[in-house]
């Protein structure tokens, strides 16, 4: 494996906790989910050529009582 770019990750307030491993592109939706924020970085790629990314997630913090999309009317 090949990394172009050191590996930083977000900055430190964020709270972002990285997950093990690197993904590939078609891999990434089986560790995305909802009501979590979720930041991706190239991180070089495998033996063949395809493209990893390290993966971060951090919670949501919103009260129940605010609308994560002040657009849309509810």
């Amino acid at each position: 494996m090949n990394h172009a770019q050191p590996i930083t990750g977000p900055t430190d307030d964020d709270d972002f906790v990285r997950l093990p491993g690197l993904f590939r592109r078609w891999e990434i939706e089986q560790v995305v989910d909802a009501g979590a924020d979720f930041h991706l970085e190239e991180a070089g790629e495998a033996s063949d050529g395809t493209p990893l990314f390290a993966v971060y997630r951090r919670e949501r913090t919103q009260t129940s009582s605010s609308n994560p999309n002040p657009k849309k009317e509810q």
